[in-house]
């Protein structure tokens, strides 16, 4: 490990800074810990604590209203004693107890014998209970008592106005196990649970059967006052609850502190994210303390670090002129430093300028020799009316305009910044069969170029630098050809979010001990004036594009190139139709009259009452003046007619949102787009008319 006298001087800063706030932090953790244990232990025995003094008051005061049932009752019986004279049956007690809702009913004569009785022959009176006869009151009215058969009971004696008799009413008190069920129920860590007598005897006890307990003596516990008491890491909290005759129960709980370690586990838990995360915060404010506290040093070593990155000695450091600071003396140095190597610097610009000029020429040389290719040999078709061949010279022409933009990117002055191609987000299919066509024009009659794969309606949407693209495609085609191939097969297929193409040809092949190297710049293999640029830039706009470009090769039997681009969603301004009423007003606008053909030829198909064609902007403003449009009219108009105004003007002064149609062959300039949505009107592609579709509502 480094020593801490070997580490950078920030190091010492930071770890200074940093030691202290987290040493800070963990005091911090540790002392809420230890102080919310103590809260959440104290409130943990409270609770418990709490829970048994109000089991201890409801007790009482059905302790009490069961000992005024037995009194009545006993008063209820003496009544009756009065008029049969002491005469009763055990037949008669029987039913009394039913009636006064009491579990026994005895009568005993002076001498404490029993006279008749309810259920069993009970005791002799003065037996069971000697202090009986100590007592001068006619009432007497026992604690709760546990009978030899574990029933827990209540006595209520009277005695007789005449002093001949005893009436005895007893009460089965089923209370005090039901109330110690409902404790344990209620309180889910209770284990034991046990209620004493005055004279310290049980008189119930609930233990859980899934307890993990032994059988505990809980009678030696009532030495201990009330409260909350810890014992081997369970609770026993005890209370006390006393009588209407001042006689004292006493209560006895074991409760499990399983409740309690979770609470603190939580606790634990809670503290130990708080405590990284305070962590965290001094670790980002010891590097802001750092930082702010070397922002000199920091600044010159970012100096350094850019120079070093962009090679740029224009760059200088930030000092304090005539400054005793060490660092702004360091920083002097540092700026007279750079000013020298920059002087070298431009010394050697002009040396490699002439070099980058030599090889701006190769790549522009090897570019524009396909497209010239081309319409040299379109030109010579040219004598007949072909479109097709216009067509091939037109986007010939397009692609040479976007070589030429970019040697002049290329060619840029040092201090200004190369531009590249926009990308577009275009239909795929016509971007390849354009440079098939060209290909198929300017090919040798013993040559075959196939392209399969292509639906009638174009579909595959992607956002590729389309000049880069097709001068990619035309680059392997060349590459095929000039390879001795007699024979190159396109095949264009699709998956759900990309499309794939292939260009197969029968040529010669390319030996295994080259074909890592034939995507290197400057690479050439067979060909006596090639430039070793085309597979190159082939690669590099295809990758751009998020695509790959694989190469699988057999030397006799031929190459095949897989290209693969990302495709996109179908452009939401890109209707499926054009659907009205019979009746609906519709204007077309475009100057090719071939176009305008086409919308006849497809308005008198689906039996357009209303349609009406026109070849300039200003025949269709005449017709119907912007001002009075049709408040459901619709509007499919050709944005570069050849007059001043444009299309996306007119849609725009219309303002009718879905009800507008651009129609042009500029529909991947990504500007027409944006205008398109700005005015929420749709954009068709002229190249997609032939398949556009017109549908009548209700037909």
């Amino acid at each position: 490990m480094t020593r801490f006298s070997r580490m950078k001087f920030s190091q010492k800063i930071f770890l200074a800074i940093f030691g202290t706030a987290s040493f800070s932090a963990l005091v911090l953790c540790l002392s809420l810990y230890a102080t919310l244990s103590r809260y959440q232990s104290i409130d943990f025995e409270d609770s418990y604590v709490d829970h048994m003094n109000l089991f201890g008051k409801a007790l009482g005061r059905i302790e009490a209203a069961q000992a005024r049932i037995a009194l009545n009752a006993a008063k209820a019986v003496e009544l009756r004693d009065q008029d049969v004279k002491g005469k009763w049956t055990n037949k008669d007690l029987r039913a009394l107890a039913d009636e006064l809702g009491v579990s026994e009913v005895n009568v005993f004569n002076q001498d404490g014998k029993a006279l008749a009785y309810s259920h069993d022959l009970p005791e002799p009176l003065f037996k069971e209970f000697p202090d009986l006869l100590s007592i001068s009151s006619l009432v007497y009215q026992t604690h709760l008592l546990r009978d030899s058969d574990t029933k827990v009971r209540h006595h209520t004696i009277l005695r007789t106005k005449d002093l001949n008799r005893y009436i005895e009413a007893a009460l089965y008190f089923d209370a005090v196990t039901l109330l110690l069920k409902e404790m344990a129920e209620h309180d889910v860590d209770n284990l034991v649970i046990e209620m004493f007598g005055p004279d310290s005897k049980s008189l119930g006890r609930i233990q859980k059967e899934d307890a993990a307990t032994e059988a505990m003596d809980l009678s030696k516990a009532l030495s201990l006052p009330d409260g909350a008491h810890w014992d081997q890491g369970r609770l026993i909290v005890l209370t006390s609850s006393t009588n209407a005759n001042q006689k004292t129960y006493r209560l006895v709980a074991v409760i499990s502190d399983r409740f309690l370690r979770q609470g603190l586990q939580k606790i634990q838990m809670t503290l130990a994210v708080a405590a990284l995360i305070l962590i965290l915060i001094s670790w980002a404010l010891s590097q802001a303390l750092t930082k702010t506290l070397l922002a000199k040093v920091e600044s010159i070593r970012s100096l350094l670090s850019r120079i070093t990155r962009d090679q740029d000695y224009s760059k200088r450091v930030s000092i304090v002129e005539k400054s005793k600071d060490e660092l702004d003396e360091l920083g002097g140095n540092l700026n007279h430093m750079l000013q020298t190597l920059q002087a070298h610097q431009l010394q050697l610009l002009g040396a490699e300028r002439d070099k980058a000029r030599a090889q701006i020429a190769a790549q522009v040389a090897h570019d524009i020799r396909s497209p010239l290719m081309s319409m040299n040999m379109a030109l010579s078709q040219i004598e007949s009316p072909q479109k097709e061949s216009l067509a091939i010279i037109k986007s010939a022409v397009a692609r040479v305009a976007g070589i030429v933009q970019k040697l002049s990117s290329l060619s840029a002055k040092p201090d200004e910044s190369a531009k590249t191609e926009e990308p577009k987000l275009t239909l795929m299919e016509p971007l390849i069969a354009t440079v098939v066509n060209e290909h198929r024009v300017r090919k040798a009659d013993h040559q075959t170029l196939k392209f399969t794969g292509m639906s009638a309606t174009p579909h595959l949407w992607s956002v590729v630098q389309v000049n880069e693209i097709q001068t990619a495609l035309s680059n392997m085609i060349n590459n095929s050809f000039e390879a001795g191939a007699t024979e190159v097969h396109l095949t264009l297929s699709e998956q759900p979010k990309a499309w794939t193409l292939e260009v197969k040809d029968n040529g010669k092949g390319i030996p295994s001990a080259i074909i890592d190297k034939i995507f290197e710049r400057s690479f050439t293999f067979g060909k006596t004036a090639g430039t070793g640029l085309g597979l190159f830039q082939a690669k590099a706009a295809i990758e751009w594009s998020g695509g790959t470009l694989e190469l699988r090769s057999e030397e006799g039997k031929g190459t095949t190139f897989s290209i693969c681009i990302p495709r996109e969603r179908t452009p939401g301004w890109l209707p499926s139709s054009i659907e009205l009423d019979a009746d609906q007003t519709i204007c077309f606008v475009d100057d090719d009259a071939q176009i305008l053909e086409s919308w006849k030829a497809k308005a008198q198909a689906a039996s357009l009452r209303q349609a009406h064609f026109f070849e300039s902007i200003e025949a269709f403003e005449k017709a119907f003046p912007l001002s009075e449009w049709p408040s459901t009219a619709l509007l499919v108009i050709d944005q570069n007619l050849s007059e001043t105004k444009k299309g996306l003007e007119v849609m725009s002064a219309l303002a009718i949102g879905k009800r507008a149609y651009l129609c042009t062959t500029d529909f991947d300039e990504k500007w027409i787009q944006d205008q398109v949505r700005k005015i929420n009107g749709f954009l068709i592609p002229k190249l997609l008319v032939t398949q556009f579709e017109i549908k009548v509502r209700g037909s």
